[in-house]
């Protein structure tokens, strides 16, 4: 009997133990949440220094990035070449240079203080960064030292094609492809048939700069070999004549005088008389002289 209740007791001796061990191996919930806690802590570390690790490979390469830049810039020379144009196309111009070399420049964003048109024939001289792998240098500046249009002293000239007429206003697109806008109120019009249509090529002659706006002479390319073409002439009423000079006005109200030539008279007219002076010279610069007085 004894031996029973020992038996007895043995085995709920090792029941208990067993029970024991295997609640104490099971983690408990809050066990479990700070082990997740503590993990995530752990990988959110890793994170932040990856991250670090990666602007700061960032921040070296920009700096790399911006010092080649700075060496690349440096070498690149700032220089000067003078030449005549050969041709201008939008915003390129190709210029041959003293030295005997074609140059070719991007005009776009370079600086001017010439109010006139770039034309062929030009001299100019373009301040521009020598980039030697650029075949189209880049001009920062250029200079007209001599304009075509206003060769033997005439007024300037300008050529283009005519995007739009409207009344006496009419507006060209040079070759430059920048567009100016004139008016006709007192210009002499040689446009033969067609008159002056858009899409049609013209020679403008003008009075100032380009910004006056103010057009003497439109002569279009199909009447480019009429009579009329080959001489400058304008119309007005008279002001005033003598023996050395007449003035008339124009339709606009400006006054202009012209110095009479030789066997030229004009004392004969009367003030108000709408007259009209076929002249040579510049009315811009003033010197204009009369080579023929009469009715329109």
């Amino acid at each position: 009997m004894k031996r029973k209740y020992l038996i007895l007791a043995a085995v709920c001796l090792v029941l208990g133990s067993t029970a024991c061990s295997s609640k104490n191996t099971e983690p408990t919930a809050q066990e479990t949440t700070a082990e997740t806690a503590a993990e995530e802590s752990r990988e959110q570390e890793e994170s932040t220094e990856a991250d670090k690790e990666s602007k700061k490979e960032t921040k070296k390469e920009e700096e790399k990035k911006e010092e080649t830049t700075e060496e690349t810039t440096a070498k690149i020379e700032k220089e000067a070449v003078t030449g005549r144009v050969v041709k201008v196309e939008k915003n390129i111009v190709t210029i041959s240079g003293q030295d005997d070399l074609e140059y070719q420049f991007d005009l776009k964003d370079a600086e001017t203080k010439s109010d006139l048109e770039l034309g062929e024939g030009d001299e100019i001289q373009v301040v521009f960064l020598n980039d030697e792998e650029e075949k189209i240098k880049k001009a920062e500046s250029y200079q007209i030292l001599t304009s075509l249009a206003m060769v033997g002293d005439m007024d300037p000239v300008i050529s283009g094609v005519i995007q739009s007429v409207d009344g006496s206003q009419v507006t060209i697109e040079a070759g430059s492809g920048k567009s100016y806008r004139f008016s006709t109120a007192i210009a002499r019009i040689v446009a033969g048939d067609k008159g002056m249509a858009v899409g049609e090529y013209v020679e403008i002659t003008y009075m100032g700069n380009l910004k006056d706006e103010k057009a003497l002479r439109v002569v279009t390319e199909e009447a480019s070999g009429d009579a009329d073409a080959t001489y400058y002439a304008l119309t007005g009423n008279l002001v005033q004549a003598s023996d050395a000079s007449v003035t008339i006005a124009a339709a606009d109200g400006t006054s202009f005088s012209f110095t009479l030539g030789e066997n030229v008279f004009a004392s004969d007219f009367e003030g108000g008389e709408e007259l009209e002076v076929i002249y040579e010279g510049s009315l811009t610069n003033h010197n204009a002289v009369a080579i023929a007085v009469d009715y329109p």
